[in-house]
């Protein structure tokens, strides 16, 4: 499934990003709230051809905490999930949707706001293929020692990953990037990735704080982070690195959070004039065939 990223690759990843100077277009459905801030192109419906190929990507709306489902060819992932007091929400939005599923589990680091709705759900009868985070069978922290029990039990196989190592997923890829250094913390070691499907690409910051945004700038050619669609980093809690904001370059921001919980990051997006949208008023959809894009929140008063 993984594998290492060869010199080649790593080229051709480096001359697609320089490339994409610029976010492909981004076009939204209007909603009925403020987002996503900023003057953007509307469009009531998609501009994808009826037998266009997509990737799509659903932020759950559990108001604070990373829920994302990336579904593309016949192939479905879940990273993360959110803390398991949510699962009420997660469960109706998946019978709803009629998904009892996933391929993979995508578990960015061990903390509770990540890990424990993906072992509600497993525990609920949700089938997984397999499971990858950073982590492995000599790996030891509290609810990772908990979760990979569970695994076990249940014959869930589970895999690490490392920076360097690209998945595919239904024709879109992911490359993963985990900061190794000795003594940051737990969110600083989370694995984070880049999901690309054609040209369009979408940036899955997990929890990285400074650190390791720094660290990525410093071991990366900055062009390596270029993206169309940024997932912020620790829900925008904080402010991202100037430097590496500007590498990214988004042309959309997506935060889950609360946007009154995430002022300093707000205020970053804002003077930047990047449209965002917050989980807290909505599930948000993305799609792209890998040329464009297309995003629009269902809104909370819809349940």
């Amino acid at each position: 499934m993984l594998k290492r990223l060869t010199a080649m690759i790593l080229c051709c990843i480096l001359l697609c990003s320089a490339a994409l100077a610029d976010s492909l277009p981004i076009y939204h459905k209007k909603g009925n709230n403020q987002a996503p801030y900023e003057t953007v192109q509307y469009r009531d419906q998609a501009p994808f051809a009826d037998d266009a190929v997509l990737m799509k990507v659903d932020v759950l709306g559990i108001r604070q905490g990373d829920c994302i489902i990336i579904t593309c060819g016949e192939k479905r992932m879940l990273v993360d999930g959110g803390e398991g007091w949510r699962f009420q929400y997660v469960d109706a939005y998946l019978k709803e949707k009629g998904i009892d599923s996933f391929d993979y589990f995508f578990l960015t680091h061990a903390h509770d706001d990540h890990l424990e709705m993906q072992e509600k759900l497993i525990q609920h009868g949700y089938r997984v293929g397999k499971v990858i985070s950073p982590y492995d069978e000599n790996d030891s922290y509290t609810l990772w020692n908990g979760y990979k029990k569970l695994l076990k039990e249940k014959e869930i196989p589970f895999e690490k990953i490392a920076t360097g190592d690209v998945m595919e997923l239904g024709g879109a890829t992911l490359t993963f990037y985990r900061c190794n250094e000795k003594g940051v913390t737990m969110n600083n070691h989370s694995a984070c990735a880049m999901l690309q499907f054609g040209q369009a690409r979408m940036f899955l910051a997990a929890d990285i704080g400074g650190e390791t945004q720094h660290w990525l700038l410093e071991h990366f050619d900055a062009s390596e982070f270029k993206c169309d669609v940024y997932k912020s980093a620790h829900h925008n809690r904080t402010a991202t690195v100037t430097e590496f904001l500007t590498a990214m370059n988004p042309g959309l921001v997506v935060n889950t959070n609360t946007r009154s919980s995430t002022q300093t990051g707000e205020n970053q997006q804002n003077r930047r004039n990047i449209p965002r949208y917050y989980i807290s008023t909505g599930t948000i959809h993305l799609s792209t065939d890998g040329t464009q894009w297309y995003v629009w929140q269902e809104p909370m008063d819809s349940k």
